[in-house]
């Protein structure tokens, strides 16, 4: 129950994020973004790891580094460049490849073996994002092809993200997780920004890019990167990538609502055959949790 709540508000921060990163690319660099981005995360997370009296490592290993680059550092700069060229209910749904990913690399990298319902939802995804693709072109609204490929690299690290927390590192608390995310993606992100925006941080005196950043940095990024984490190593992989089930459609109402993005029927396929592909990849897990719920009474 505890994750099903989590989920629910992990899905509310983070499909509104796209909403507040279009908004701030008309001020902001993608690197700067990321970079301000980062930083009021950490600012919700120290206060935690000193309460939790964690004790912090100076240097957690390559591995570590790696996976954990693959959170934010480079998918959130690669994803605020795409959303300068692609509306957000596209990139909304085109998120929600981020479990199919997962599958795939589990399979090729360590040859799991597919079973039939994770085929066909391999299928329907890809059938999905053929559909939204060819039919965002000349609609209305912003899209180019080069940006939509983006975000699909962009739901690639997360799988990988994803995989390897709960593969190497699923006893490492989800605060500490989240503060070393955080830190990388900043410094990063930081370095990028001094050269090409040096007066970045001089765009917080404006209410709007303050506000902004409150929601998008200290509770999109610091809490829901530790809620993400927290159900990665406690209900397991895919159930934490069941956030892109959810988050579409609150991009979606806020794209369409607030941002006047043009509501197409490709849109409305691609979202139905993605959810379609999603429950297929996990049928045989919710039967298997039916049948040990009849068992039990």
């Amino acid at each position: 129950m505890k994750s099903i709540l989590l989920l629910l508000i992990l899905s509310l921060l983070w499909g509104s994020s796209f909403l507040w990163i279009k908004g701030l690319l008309d001020v902001l660099s993608p690197a700067s973004i990321v970079f301000i981005r980062c930083a009021f995360g950490l600012l919700v997370l120290l206060p935690l790891i000193w309460k939790m009296r964690l004790k912090f490592t100076w240097w957690p290993g390559w591995k570590f580094i790696g996976i954990v680059s693959l959170g934010a550092a480079l998918p959130w700069t690669v994803l605020s460049i795409a959303l300068q060229r692609i509306d957000t209910t596209i990139s909304g749904i085109l998120n929600a490849t981020t479990p199919l990913f997962a599958v795939v690399f589990s399979i090729v990298l360590f040859q799991t073996r597919p079973l039939r319902s994770q085929l066909l939802s391999l299928s329907l995804g890809f059938f999905a994002v053929t559909v939204l693709l060819l039919t965002s072109s000349g609609v209305g609204g912003q899209f180019s092809w080069l940006h939509a490929l983006l975000m699909l690299f962009v739901t690639a690290c997360y799988a990988l993200n994803s995989i390897g927390v709960g593969r190497y590192f699923k006893d490492v608390p989800a605060s500490f997780l989240g503060f070393w995310t955080m830190l990388v993606s900043m410094v990063l992100n930081g370095v990028i920004s001094l050269i090409l925006q040096p007066r970045a941080l001089l765009e917080l005196a404006h209410p709007n890019v303050l506000g902004a950043f409150l929601v998008l940095g200290c509770l999109s990024s610091g809490v829901g990167y530790m809620i993400f984490y927290w159900i990665t190593s406690n209900g397991g992989v895919l159930v934490a990538l069941m956030v892109t089930f959810i988050a579409p459609f609150v991009t979606i109402l806020l794209g369409v609502g607030l941002l006047g993005e043009p509501l197409h029927w490709g849109i409305g396929a691609g979202l139905g055959l993605m959810i379609f592909s999603l429950i297929a990849m996990n049928w045989e897990t919710l039967k298997a949790r039916r049948l040990a719920r009849r068992n039990i009474v």
